[in-house]
């Protein structure tokens, strides 16, 4: 067993013989950008299932997807989740076989009944058919968020608790096309909401992407009625999920199963929709690429961190809070520490990411260095100072020790992930 199945172990140590193993909600969003929850400072969204479980959780606030290199990001950034793998060590997510570990072979191993519940295409669809049952959902508008709802709280009602279970909760919501039941689109006029302090009516320079499909889901140049109209059907659908994710929570609750379910609850990445740096989607690495993460449950005590995080850390997290044996396949650093209110065993100084091969990132706790290799440029920005990435600092000589710090940075972090783009000079 590794040591941080025993930290985890430790943690719960007063209750464990006693106590069952946790049943595990496992709820991933689509395209859900990390800013969108009101309790952490939003205070123009209704989320009131989820802010309820941020007042009782742990909230991660540097949370990323490692990147993609297509552009239907979700694609790696799932089977990097359902594998623990970065992103240049995860299978071909259409291969048709895979013997390596994933969260359901995993979790079925040690004795849980699994679910998934959510699209089928975008994914590593090989590991949702690893799960005990599998209900696949394509988006169908509307009603598909109640859908996805409706399958798992069926699964809940008719669970025995012979098993503890895992369920993992992955609707094709809040991702476009953003239409959600009547009353939520009523609950936000466009006119009413405010537009990012990085909004732009184009991106300043050709980032490498500015052709894809989710740029081309508003005319450029950006018109703030626009933008104002994607954020309040953005909003909709965001509240609707959050609508029937308290559905979900409360069939838990009526049945008993609640206080003993760990509930974790991300995005598999953020996007630009708003006009954020005059963009759409997902397709850079601004920091609107960002994830929630919020987890909440038995050994988790109520607490926020700043430390940077990758989703497939939540293999290993949920591992150990589980007290399972973490496959050695598994690139992610457990979480389950500072939820148990220790220190992480590695904490990172650097976290890396990539997007095809026209855009890198490397970021400190402080600060940031975008690469755009085909445009030859540069950004750097000072996260604490400037969170909103406005002004670039890579020509200012104040700035010149630590642009060169995060030049060396970058070489690194892509040697170590087993990037083979060219190295920035």
């Amino acid at each position: 067993m590794r040591l941080l199945s025993l930290l985890a172990l430790a943690a719960l140590a007063p209750c464990a013989t006693a106590a069952p193993k946790p049943n595990v909600l496992f709820v991933l969003s689509d395209d859900q950008r990390f800013d969108t929850i009101a309790a952490l400072g939003n205070s123009e969204i209704k989320t009131p299932n989820l802010d309820k479980l941020v007042a009782r959780g742990f909230t991660f606030t540097n949370v990323y997807c490692q990147g993609s290199m297509v552009p239907a990001v979700c694609t790696p950034s799932r089977t990097m989740i359902l594998t623990g793998r970065s992103l240049f060590h995860i299978p071909n997510p259409q291969a048709k076989t895979f013997d390596g570990p994933t969260l359901p072979k995993v979790f079925g191993a040690a004795g849980y009944a699994t679910l998934h519940v959510g699209k089928p295409g975008n994914s590593f669809r090989l590991a949702h058919q690893q799960f005990d049952k599998n209900v696949e959902i394509a988006h169908q508008n509307a009603p598909t968020a109640t859908k996805c709802a409706d399958a798992v709280i069926d699964f809940v009602k008719a669970h025995d608790g012979k098993k503890p279970f895992f369920v993992y909760l992955a609707p094709p919501v809040p991702h476009d096309p953003r239409v959600a039941p009547p009353e939520f689109h009523k609950l936000y006029d466009p006119a009413r909401l405010t537009l990012s302090k990085n909004f732009m009516v184009r991106h300043p320079f050709d980032n490498g992407e500015l052709e894809v499909r989710d740029e081309k889901l508003a005319p450029v140049p950006r018109t703030e009625g626009d933008m104002r109209q994607h954020l309040a059907d953005y909003y909709a659908c965001i509240t609707n999920l959050d609508h029937e994710f308290g559905r979900v929570l409360d069939a838990l609750r009526d049945t008993g199963q609640l206080d003993n379910t760990i509930v974790v609850f991300t995005s598999d990445q953020g996007l630009a929709v708003g006009g954020r740096h005059g963009l759409m989607g997902k397709q850079n690495l601004y920091e609107h690429f960002k994830s929630p993460l919020v987890i909440a449950g038995p050994g988790v005590r109520k607490g926020k961190s700043d430390s940077l995080v990758y989703l497939f850390d939540l293999f290993p997290t949920l591992c150990d809070l589980a007290v399972i044996d973490v496959p050695k396949t598994v690139e992610g650093e457990s979480l389950a520490p500072l939820l148990a209110g220790k220190r992480l065993r590695t904490e990172r100084e650097h976290l890396f990411a990539a997007y095809k091969d026209v855009q890198r990132m490397v970021r400190d706790r402080a600060h940031k260095l975008i690469w755009y290799p085909k445009a030859d440029r540069v950004q750097l920005f000072d996260l604490g100072a400037d969170p909103d990435e406005l002004k670039d600092l890579s020509g200012d000589p104040a700035a010149a020790k630590k642009l060169a710090e995060l030049r060396a940075a970058m070489a690194r972090e892509q040697k170590r992930w087993g990037d083979t783009a060219p190295l920035l000079k």
